[in-house]
């Protein structure tokens, strides 16, 4: 369970203040959207990212969200010899998580927390960059069907513990039109056959049976029950009946008691 650790904005804030001893400040900040970037190079502003970022504290992992509209963020640190340093983050500004690396091609989700009110001054009038769209998906190193349908895997909600006794995960890779967080492996995707549990990036989530025969088929799964969900038409349809003949059972009782 190595990878499955806690990964937070604390992870920046170190390579924030590294950039920082070496650069003595952030040098500028851009958020990019939909209609291009917005830039900042006031140093006020710039420290008090810094600082935000630093105050982050305790660890706080954030549930890998599904494909919807986002800012790429860029920093850019320079050193006194003329040197610099850059990195990016990517932020869904609506649900308030940001994709930030933790390892060179390893990410995570995090909550921007009290960080949140200060990229909404730097990021606005930044038009988000639309949702993306799945343009493929490959599972175990072979292309499925429909990838489109795949964004559903990001929504299953039911937590679960039922790890493979025999590790037997197999890597689910996706693509989208343009370079997202969802093309990076800030949307790490593993799927266990053994045990039809999906390992999405710090969580584990069950799959439903149907759903799961589907992926290990690489076939689409638009239109699969999401969940193990209760048959609830046909339940409510079964009291609706019950409803009716109950009634109609006890007035022909009351009739033969005569």
């Amino acid at each position: 369970m190595q990878r499955a650790i806690a990964l937070t904005l604390a992870v920046v804030a170190a390579f924030l203040a590294a950039g920082a001893a070496q650069a003595k400040e952030l040098s500028s900040f851009r958020a990019c959207g939909a209609a291009g970037c917005r830039e900042t190079r006031d140093a006020a502003l710039l420290r008090q990212l810094i600082h935000a970022v630093e105050l982050q504290g305790d660890p706080v992992r954030a549930r890998t969200p599904a494909p919807a509209p986002f800012l790429r963020l860029e920093f850019v640190a320079r050193s006194d010899d003329g040197t610099s340093a850059s990195w990016r983050q990517y932020y869904v500004s609506s649900l308030g998580r940001v994709a930030i690396e933790t390892d060179p091609g390893r990410w995570s989700w995090v909550k921007a927390g009290s960080l949140r009110r200060l990229l909404g001054r730097l990021t606005a009038g930044v038009k988000p960059s639309p949702a993306p769209r799945i343009t493929r998906v490959e599972i175990a190193g072979k292309v499925a069907r429909d990838p489109a349908s795949y964004t559903r895997l990001f929504r299953l909600q039911t937590p679960t513990d039922d790890y493979p006794n025999d590790p037997d995960w197999q890597s689910i890779r996706l693509a989208t039109a343009r370079p997202s967080p969802w093309s990076t492996q800030a949307a790490t995707l593993e799927y266990s056959p053994s045990t039809d549990v999906l390992w999405r990036g710090s969580e584990f989530v069950k799959v439903p049976p149907a759903l799961a025969a589907r992926v290990e088929a690489r076939k689409s799964v638009s239109g699969t029950t999401i969940s193990g969900s209760f048959p609830w038409a046909a339940f409510l349809g079964g009291i609706g009946a019950a409803a009716a003949v109950v009634p109609a059972a006890w007035l022909v009782r009351r009739r033969r008691i005569p």
